[in-house]
């Protein structure tokens, strides 16, 4: 039961309201004190756009808006720290009522990191983590990169709730994995190592990331002279490929697994340390698929009509993806697609070999 304990509540679906955000952005931003040299880490030459804070050389956005994967929803801003005088970074779980608990996220605002080196180091003893609260240690997401989303998890921890709802009894384990397809089983839709946790207050984590290849460690203590705790290599076809994916580091109380998520008590989690060094030399080329995916939408009342043309795609059939939901159509070479109601619509054609390029349509 170890692995589907792993997966049972994994969602990651970070809904950001456009309009939300553009009529919040500036109030936020007052809100939130300036993050002033306590890092003085020089800005890597591609650190993203200026954020709420600089840190280890990039910059960071701190979650304001509400969603999953938090049970009821709520972030904020002011449960992530900016960098104090060590250049640490301490994220706070709260639960101001006794009844709501308050998640903590943060975000780089860089997009597209890819292949190369990333660690971070943690001060977290991982064994005191109360059973419905998910420490999503560093990550790599991409909302766009359907059906995985480009999920790489460094060092996420959990015991999912506890699994009283399942009529198990989970302690808190810990992962190192990935996300390929999050529409199917585990197995199929993801390559992940569960291992126990230990006592170690502090640890720290490195992932290499190739193209077909992952690799994964895990040593107590400050930097990579402690114990191996865990080392973990993932290879083959699904590995995922660099898109614009994002790091973020996030805290949150699942409402899966029979736990008490309501009612959870405030957790924090010092990050002391992360880094990312950028593959070198030539890296290798990734297959790329000979489907190429076009659309076109019209819109009559409240109903738009998105008509979808790729060439290239071989077989009988095709895989269509919308908004990360699969279904095999005819390999006409066209498809048409009808939404009622105003929202973004993603699109993707696959067939045995490949997939195609991303279609973001906007209703």
């Amino acid at each position: 039961m170890a692995d589907f304990r792993f997966f049972v509540s994994h969602p990651k679906r970070r809904t950001k309201p456009l309009a939300m955000l553009a009529a919040a952005a500036v109030a936020m931003l007052a809100c939130v004190p300036s993050a002033q040299a306590a890092d003085t880490t020089p800005l890597d030459p591609n650190p993203g756009p200026a954020g709420n804070f600089a840190w280890k050389g990039f910059n960071w956005e701190k979650r304001f808006w509400g969603g999953a994967p938090q049970y009821n929803k709520a972030f904020a801003a002011a449960n992530v720290s900016n960098p104090d005088a060590n250049g640490h970074i301490t994220m706070n779980l709260t639960n101001p009522t006794g009844e709501a608990p308050v998640g903590a996220e943060f975000q780089s605002t860089r997009k597209g990191f890819g292949y190369g080196t990333y660690t971070t180091t943690v001060e977290k003893n991982l064994e005191t983590l109360q059973k419905e609260v998910v420490w999503g240690c560093l990550f790599t997401y991409d909302p766009l990169a359907e059906p995985g989303y480009n999920e790489i998890d460094l060092c996420e921890a959990s015991a999912w709730g506890g699994g009283a709802a399942y009529g198990e009894s989970w302690p808190v384990t810990q992962g190192h994995g990935y996300w390929f397809d999050a529409t199917k089983p585990p197995g199929e839709g993801n390559n992940t190592t569960v291992f126990d946790v230990t006592p170690d207050p502090v640890t720290t984590h490195r992932m290499v990331w190739e193209p077909g290849k992952i690799t994964f460690e895990t040593f107590a203590g400050e930097g990579f002279a402690g114990s191996l705790l865990k080392r973990t290599v993932l290879e083959g076809a699904t590995v995922p490929v660099p898109a614009q994916e994002q790091i973020h580091f996030n805290l949150w109380v699942t409402g899966g697994g029979g736990g008490d998520p309501a009612h959870v008590q405030p957790e924090s989690v010092v990050i002391r340390d992360f880094s990312f060094t950028a593959a070198s030399g030539p890296v290798q080329a990734q297959p790329v698929s000979a489907i190429k995916l076009a659309a076109a939408t019209t819109k009559a009342k409240s109903v738009s009509t998105t008509t979808l043309t790729w060439t290239g795609a071989t077989g009988a059939n095709v895989t269509l993806w919308i908004n990360g939901a699969q279904k095999s159509v005819a390999n006409t070479g066209s498809y048409v697609n009808k939404i009622k109601g105003g929202k973004t619509t993603s699109y993707k054609v696959c067939d045995a070999a490949g997939c195609s390029n991303v279609v973001s349509v906007v209703t």
